[in-house]
């Protein structure tokens, strides 16, 4: 299936929707796809779609995200966004699955009591960032993904996780399963985000609605950062919550604003949007940064954009990233 988004409708310009809807089938015969299978248009607020729904042997749920096109990145005249942000057409040709929710504590615990892993921040003898009040973000051999300084159940987004953690996860779950885990590529993850929206957050353009979908800064963290930046709503959570509690977005994916950045499986490039493959794009092929994406529970609504792109050492675990699991359709 392709999803066809028209770009002029994020700008407000008038359209003629059955010659949009001609001209768009063309191109998909063009490139190789069936035309029956294209869907109409894609507004900036599109139905909620109801995808196939799997779940694994350790209890993570996945939706099977359809193949399609949209536009990632953002709009020169979009508030907040940044100069690697361009915007540019990528088509998605194969369907995958996209966790449902953030790993969470429960799910990593799973999976260090079955190999005995350490991550980075239990090993690099500095230790993982924590935040409790009294001494506010601290870098200590105390905190980990076991502590964050403060409370965290199995229902919550694990933390202070490495990309190297991530992956050893999911190479632990491609073993467990069977099949092949992964974490989801940069395109891949703004199109599961965006799921068929052109507007700033999957919701729309309002920041004050990002309370209803995510958790991210807003009145609420006034107990730990009273002069902060935030939205005024009140999501209900200072710190992070537990996955799901927020509405899903049109594909049925959580908290893709908010409670964590994820990882993506991509070197960062601040100019590949420019030299990128228009299908399935991976990211450059060598690099020293590793793309995350999505914004967390202490984030402005600027990093919280479907757009944004945040990008850090491969070995780095911070209190406020975690990451979300990929797989192929195929089997």
């Amino acid at each position: 299936m392709l999803v066809l988004v028209n770009p002029s409708l994020s700008s407000g310009a008038s359209v003629n929707t059955s010659r949009f809807v001609v001209a768009c089938v063309a191109v998909v015969a063009i490139c190789g796809f069936d035309p029956s299978q294209a869907a109409p248009p894609v507004t900036t607020h599109p139905a909620p779609v109801e995808l196939p729904e799997s779940t694994n042997s350790i209890g993570m749920k996945f939706k099977l995200i359809p193949a399609g096109d949209f536009l990632m990145g953002s709009p020169a005249t979009e508030a907040g966004r940044d100069e690697d942000e361009s915007q540019h057409r990528v088509r998605i040709t194969k369907p995958f699955y996209a966790g449902v929710h953030e790993v969470t504590v429960g799910h990593f615990k799973r999976f260090v009591a079955a190999t005995s892993y350490k991550t980075d921040a239990e090993t690099d003898g500095k230790g993982g960032l924590g935040y409790e009040k009294a001494t506010g973000f601290t870098q200590d051999v105390k905190y980990s993904w076991r502590n964050s300084g403060f409370p965290q159940d199995d229902d919550h987004p694990v933390l202070n996780v490495s990309w190297n953690d991530a992956m050893a996860f999911c190479s632990w779950l491609t073993r467990t399963e069977g099949v092949e885990y992964r974490l989801p590529t940069e395109a891949e993850w703004e199109y599961a985000c965006r799921a068929g929206t052109t507007t700033t957050y999957h919701h729309g353009n309002d920041p004050e609605g990002l309370a209803a979908v995510g958790n991210v800064s807003d009145s609420s963290l006034q107990k730990y950062f009273p002069d902060a930046t935030m939205i005024s709503a009140n999501d209900g959570f200072v710190s992070t919550s537990p996955v799901g509690r927020f509405r899903a977005n049109g594909f049925g994916l959580h908290d893709m604003h908010g409670n964590v950045w994820e990882w993506c499986s991509d070197w960062y490039g601040e100019d590949y949007d420019d030299s990128s493959p228009t299908s399935n794009p991976t990211g450059p092929s060598a690099g020293s940064l590793r793309v995350f994406r999505g914004g967390n529970w202490f984030s402005t609504a600027a990093f919280c954009r479907s757009a944004n792109r945040g990008r850090n050492s491969p070995s780095k675990h911070i209190i406020g990233l975690g990451f979300r699991v990929a797989r192929s359709s195929d089997k």
